[in-house]
């Protein structure tokens, strides 16, 4: 596969970043799919965990799929949380993994993070942190965590190959990859009509 365009790289990002910039100021029709709390309900998270996120955190939920479900996360354990966008799967993630594992949560919107910041103390989570990530290099060492997961970010990734790549390093051997994503039903796209996609 071709290492896509640098500068069709760079507009795609600038496109995804202008596009979270706003949904951390509000969800309201950014999205087609439910959100906040019935989306949590509605995608299966248990009941019992949506009930220690304070409604003010629950809130600002988006995802299209409930990554944490694909295998059990136990106490102890180290996550990644890539694209973790207002961090409430990061949080739960960290409800999960306490008093001893922790939670890192990564998102290439500096306004999502500071929505996640925020949400952190909402939640009193003291075993996750948030950080912004532009590029596709994880600033993380080789080995690190138990479990990477992601709710519907990959999609929004130019290059998924150097991506995944990036994923399996960071994984401890034996680690588990939980994905929630969108995919594409249908006829696939030529690049020329993905790339235009991207910017109507």
């Amino acid at each position: 596969m071709l290492k896509p365009d640098a500068e069709i790289t760079q507009k795609i990002t600038s496109v995804v970043k202008r596009k979270y910039k706003n949904v951390a100021e509000s969800l309201t029709n950014q999205f087609r799919y439910p959100t906040g709390k019935e989306g949590l309900q509605g995608l299966g998270y248990p009941e019992e965990l949506i009930e220690v996120l304070p409604d003010d955190v629950a809130k600002w939920y988006c995802g299209v799929g409930n990554p944490l479900s694909l295998s059990p996360i136990e106490s102890g354990e180290n996550v990644l949380d890539l694209g973790c966008g207002a961090g409430v799967d990061s949080i739960l993630a960290a409800k999960l993994v306490e008093p001893l594992g922790s939670v890192v949560g990564v998102d290439l919107s500096e306004e999502m993070i500071e929505r996640a910041l925020r949400n952190k103390e909402l939640a009193e989570a003291s075993n996750v942190t948030f950080q912004t990530v532009d590029d596709t290099e994880l600033p993380f060492e080789d080995g690190q965590f138990d479990v990477v997961t992601t709710n519907a970010m990959l999609n929004l990734v130019v290059d998924k190959v150097r991506m995944i790549q990036e994923v399996f390093r960071v994984l401890k051997k034996g680690g588990r990859f939980h994905i929630a994503d969108q995919i594409l039903v249908g006829e696939a796209m030529s690049q020329e009509q993905a790339v235009e996609s991207w910017f109507k």
